[in-house]
């Protein structure tokens, strides 16, 4: 007697709804990645970059005799591996026997009690892949991986984790020259309060020459408020609350012509100072197609229950900290919720 259920059917993919289905998180993360002049790397497992440095002051006059003979340098590796993580839903499709479908799906039908699909499939899939971009640009700077932290802030070790280890381990100092102590930059307190901006000036002065001659500022946009204000009130200029206004006062205050500003809700809203050079962090995932992404399948002992199954590896990296590179202040960063439209706490 055959099965009353066609096992082969159970497991299925999102791939019949491509080219309609284009919101996956490569297409939903390159627009911020791009903004924050993030590297997106496709990676399987575990990718490592290698950095040459060398060794400076080693010409010297010849006097005859014995040579003294240096060293070329030394490499720095740094590495990006990716780890797993999952969103997991499921629905019972006998919560829609009377509804008619509409809206953002494809082609409006009821539920069919032979196939079991759930009729909302396609507006499932498509809502479902957003949140998880959402969820991975809220942990880009301020995740720390931890299977037992069941959110997105354990997922894998944001930027912001990495900066902590450096620092903890002494990689990533004053005096190794790529961090700057600016203190807490802070809303002016008064008209003629200026320190926010003077102290923006200073870490960028701070910075290595060769970092000053291309560089991007990450700055959230709490912080980028103040600095507008307090130089508002060093020159008295309301229309130095445009942009591009405050920008070129900063180039010209820092003789950086080639600086950029980054300033996404990625950042949170804290008070921390990143100048790099551009594509220095690195996001990496492993699978850019849908095919192993997304899955629908109905897995359960009841076959009315369906399950919506998204499964990926993902990582980051900063792959140069030299001064010339990379510098930090001492600024603390504040993440702030990004995903979805409510988080239930309880």
């Amino acid at each position: 007697m055959p099965p009353i259920i066609n096992t082969a059917s159970l497991n299925r993919t999102a791939e019949q709804y491509n080219p309609v289905l284009q919101v996956l998180p490569f297409m939903l993360l390159d627009p911020v990645l791009s903004e924050l002049a993030i590297n997106l790397l496709e990676v399987a497992y575990k990718d490592t970059k290698v950095t040459f440095l060398r060794k400076g002051s080693i010409s010297k006059p010849y006097a005859g005799g014995d040579p003294d003979y240096e060293k070329i340098g030394k490499a720095i590796e740094r590495s990006l591996e990716v780890k797993p993580s999952y969103a997991a839903l499921k629905d019972h499709i006998m919560n829609y026997k009377s509804k008619l479908i509409t809206g953002n799906v494809p082609m409006a039908t009821k539920v069919d009690n032979k196939t079991k699909k759930h009729p909302y499939e396609f507006l499932v899939l498509e809502e479902k892949v957003k949140t998880v971009a959402e969820d991975i640009i809220s942990a880009l700077f301020f995740a720390e991986r931890d299977e037992a932290d069941k959110s997105p802030m354990g997922m894998f070790d944001g930027f912001g984790t990495h900066i902590a280890n450096d620092v903890l381990s002494g990689e990533i100092s004053v005096a190794k020259g790529n961090q700057y102590k600016t203190g807490s930059i802070i809303a002016p307190t008064s008209g003629s309060d200026t320190a926010a901006y003077d102290k923006l000036v200073a870490f960028i002065r701070a910075a290595h020459p060769a970092l000053r001659k291309n560089a991007v500022l990450y700055i959230s946009n709490k912080t980028l408020f103040h600095c507008q204000d307090a130089l508002g009130n060093k020159i008295s200029g309301k229309d130095v609350l445009e942009f591009e206004v405050f920008l070129r006062h900063l180039r010209g205050s820092t003789f950086t012509p080639g600086l950029n500003i980054a300033s996404s809700e990625a950042l949170g809203s804290g008070d921390q100072l990143i100048l790099s050079v551009p594509r220095n962090l690195d996001f990496g995932m492993n699978t850019k197609g849908d095919e192993q992404f997304v899955q629908v399948r109905n897995p359960f002992e009841d076959p009315n229950i369906v399950q919506f199954w998204t499964q990926w590896d993902a990582g980051t990296r900063i792959s140069n900290i030299h001064p010339k590179a990379f510098l930090i202040n001492d600024g603390v960063q504040v993440s702030t919720e990004l995903s979805g439209d409510y988080v239930v706490t309880s």
